[in-house]
């Protein structure tokens, strides 16, 4: 047998290594753009990464739409500098900024459970134009049971609409 025959190692990753890198390299993004604009200033990006981050986060709630663009923000990230990126956000993650007391989170959600059931159409609209994570549509269905159900019913409800903005807040 000649050396030529011979099977030597590969020197480029698998292709499953590559998906995995390209996969870890998405969610890295995807917890970027569950930040806000003020910690994102501290992280070093790109201008594209940057605006593709505020174009998801401009997106509304299409779950396409959303996943073509984490794909986008996944392939701008094998340009960055995803070590020094991983260690801000791991900087981010540990200092209080991005950590809410639990209290000061619970006294958000209930404060804007009452104003969601007591207000209107337009309450709900502010809402989704302040927090684009939530759906429209579970807000107003939500809301919806609520003023039209007895008084029994109506606590299950708001449980159920406090329940929802905590995981979707959170």
């Amino acid at each position: 047998m000649s050396e030529e025959s011979e099977i030597q190692p590969s020197e480029k990753p698998s292709k499953s290594q590559r998906k995995k890198d390209m996969t870890s390299l998405q969610d890295l993004g995807e917890e970027l753009t569950k930040l806000k604009r003020v910690q994102l200033d501290k992280i070093p990006l790109s201008e594209a990464m940057a605006g593709a981050i505020h174009e998801f986060t401009r997106l509304n709630n299409s779950h396409e739409a959303r996943r073509r663009q984490l794909q986008f923000i996944g392939k701008l990230m094998r340009k960055e500098d995803h070590q020094e990126i991983s260690t801000q956000l791991q900087k981010l993650r540990n200092s209080a900024i991005v950590r809410q007391p639990r209290n000061t989170l619970a006294a958000a959600v209930e404060q804007l459970s009452q104003i969601l059931l007591t207000g209107n159409d337009n309450d709900i609209n502010e809402t989704i134009a302040t927090h684009p994570s939530l759906e429209r549509q579970t807000l107003r269905q939500l809301v919806r049971n609520y003023k039209k159900s007895t008084d029994k019913e109506a606590n299950r409800y708001k449980k159920k609409l406090t329940a929802y903005l905590n995981d979707s807040l959170a």
